[in-house]
């Protein structure tokens, strides 16, 4: 691969294909380059594993009301399904259903909770959301799930600042053939060069040079999407090095864990309408992380564990067979041991192992909530960061990747005089 374009973009997700798409509209030459054998980045749909789609990655248009990305699926004739809240989730103590007066205590608590996790960030304070947080109360653990879900981190290594930062009007809605399928769908019209990593982004000289085992690209000015980890790990090269105050907030501004495991079944054992939701928290055992399933989505067979921060960590490096047979316990506690006899087949996602990727989302951590300003500062006027970590208050999400995409082609295509 050898050639001259006005954007190099690094990286086929939601952000470089984004950027691809408003490069082409802008009339500006480009390549995207992407080290993976498919499109979509952190969105993933696999119909290959059990014959029906679920999402390894990101699955829930979040703010769905005001997200770009809901007109799109629109467009796409991607479907989704509109739901008010999770306040309706089913909760398990552990043998038995809580209920419905504890469902709405733990409701109203963990609503308590991130309203004074908030609070924190309204003052300005960039401390650990765990501040905040009663660690002796009776619901801590399902709100230090919850915490580990969002943000790929425990509350101590979450910063209020961030957190109160984010932009959440409420509405978490799944896509029904996936996030990924929507991902791929609109980036269909884009050439990506697959199985393209990049090794070096040189740029001692006028533009920049992009170093891959296919060959060099020269371009008038590049758009690395890759996640802040891999960035900050060295896996990309560049020369010369990163400014130190970069790599700084690289740093503090990580990707943390967050991971799946998705069982089969041969027939519905889950007596709940489709497209549930169910938690355990085990009042057995204290020790015992707590653990949320999505049941049956969309009237498949399937039940999907969400795993986050430091459980979801720990999980993935005992591997995918230990992650399988927690799922399973977890649901034996619930349903009953009869539904594992209606098991059919097993995955679970590895997205801190996975080397283009190294986790799931980004997350400032205490005393790091400004680094995100930081990531989205042109480095010598022709290498702009993008992804969903740059984006100042949809960080995490799909959509902020998809924004931050556009900005930075917008930037890009200023700093080297191009008038659209």
């Amino acid at each position: 691969m050898t050639g001259e374009v006005d954007i190099a973009i690094v990286g086929a997700g939601a952000a470089g294909l984004a950027a691809a798409r408003r490069a082409r509209d802008f009339g500006l030459s480009f390549a995207v380059l992407e080290a993976k054998d498919r499109i979509g980045g952190r969105t993933h749909t696999d119909t290959d594993t059990f014959g029906v789609a679920w999402d390894r990655g990101a699955h829930w248009l979040h703010s769905a009301a005001v997200n770009p990305l809901t007109g799109i699926a629109e467009a796409l004739d991607q479907p989704y399904l509109a739901r008010e809240s999770f306040r309706g989730r089913h909760l398990n103590l552990g043998g038995r259903w809580a209920s419905d007066a504890e469902r709405d205590d733990y409701n109203d608590t963990i609503e308590a909770a991130f309203e004074a996790v908030d609070a924190l960030g309204t003052r300005g304070l960039d401390v650990p959301a765990a501040q905040a947080l009663d660690a002796g109360g009776r619901w801590y653990r399902l709100i230090e799930h919850v915490h580990e879900a969002i943000s790929g981190f425990p509350p101590e290594r979450i910063s209020a600042l961030d957190l109160h930062h984010y932009h959440d009007s409420g509405e978490n809605w799944p896509l029904v053939r996936g996030y990924g399928a929507l991902i791929e769908a609109y980036g269909a019209s884009v050439p990506v060069s697959l199985d393209t990593p990049v090794s070096v982004i040189d740029r001692t000289g006028k533009g920049v040079v992009i170093e891959t085992p296919r060959g060099s690209l020269k371009a008038r000015a590049a758009i690395v999407t890759v996640s802040t980890n891999v960035l900050a790990r060295g896996l990309i090269r560049f020369s010369p090095a990163l400014p130190a105050a970069l790599q700084a907030a690289l740093e503090g501004v990580p990707t943390g864990a967050a991971n799946k495991v998705a069982l089969k079944f041969s027939r519905n054992v889950f007596d709940m309408p489709d497209t549930s939701y169910a938690s355990l928290m085990d009042g057995r055992a204290p020790s015992r992380h707590a653990v949320s399933f999505q049941i049956r989505p969309f009237g498949s067979e399937l039940a999907i564990a969400y795993l986050g921060g430091r459980f979801a960590e720990e999980m993935e490096r005992e591997g995918e067979a230990a992650m399988i047979d927690m799922a399973r316990a977890a649901l034996a506690d619930m349903f009953g041991s009869s539904v594992l006899d209606h098991v059919v087949g097993a995955a679970a996602t590895a997205w801190s192992s996975d080397p283009h990727m190294l986790g799931a989302y980004s997350c400032a951590l205490p005393g790091h909530a400004g680094d995100r300003a930081k990531l989205a500062e042109p480095l010598d006027g022709k290498v702009f960061l993008a992804g969903e970590a740059v984006h100042p208050s949809w960080f995490s999400t799909v959509q902020g990747a998809y924004l931050s995409g556009i900005h930075a082609v917008e930037r890009a295509a200023a700093a080297i005089g191009h008038c659209p």
